[in-house]
């Protein structure tokens, strides 16, 4: 049962976007490690800034 709601609870992360500081931190860990990461606020600051300069093909 505990199965199911860890592989629920990530789908729903990943669905809401919430995975991307997790990805984040698992790329900077493999790619960087002996710098600081970003927080978790500079990181969803710099995620918006980025998709408010590059759009692409989003609805709103």
């Amino acid at each position: 049962m505990a199965g199911i709601w860890a592989s629920t609870r990530w789908w729903v992360r990943q669905l809401t976007g919430e995975g991307k500081y997790d990805a984040y931190l698992a790329h900077h860990r493999a790619h960087h490690p002996g710098e600081v990461p970003m927080t978790e606020r500079e990181f969803w600051r710099d995620e918006y800034a980025r998709q408010d300069a590059n759009p692409g093909s989003r609805c709103c």
